[in-house]
């Protein structure tokens, strides 16, 4: 049973992730990167939507190279990799990205996600505590439903 309402957490938690990111990227990436890497990451988001990860790759990349300070390329393909259970690239480019932008949401949020689905229950405490501190997410229930299935609640 606990495995089964495991399951249906991680779904809902992932539906979310892409509701958020993608509230997050359209109200936050304008403002604080160049143009031409936020219509790359856009045109990325949109391969992966149409399951063409190969192109969405090569895009993301194309991306990270036009604006090596922005963390989104990072966190689009960290996304598209814990999406296909290729979770050591979902780390790299995560941790990747966390070191341009520590205290984004959307990168904390990916990296409990990840972590949880590998079973790393100590690290995704630690980022799902980091988002109930953060005080631009707004969703701190959500962080603290996965806290007290983790057994991390305070």
């Amino acid at each position: 049973m606990r495995q089964v309402k495991g399951e249906r957490l991680r779904v809902k938690s992932l539906k979310c992730l892409l509701v958020f990111l993608s509230t997050f990227y359209i109200l936050h990436s304008t403002h604080l990167y160049s143009q031409d890497v936020n219509q790359l990451v856009a045109e990325g988001n949109k391969l992966i939507k149409e399951k063409k990860y190969d192109e969405a790759i090569k895009v993301l990349l194309e991306a990270k190279k036009s604006d090596d300070k922005s963390p989104l390329p990072d966190v689009a393909l960290g996304m598209m990799f814990l999406r296909r259970d290729s979770l050591w690239e979902a780390e790299t480019h995560l941790k990747s990205a966390e070191k341009l932008d520590p205290e984004l949401c959307g990168i904390q949020y990916t990296l409990a996600l990840l972590y949880e689905k590998k079973g790393e229950n100590e690290k995704a405490i630690f980022y799902w505590n980091k988002l109930v501190k953060n005080p631009d997410f707004k969703d701190k229930d959500i962080a603290k439903r996965h806290l007290r299935f983790l057994g991390g609640a305070r």
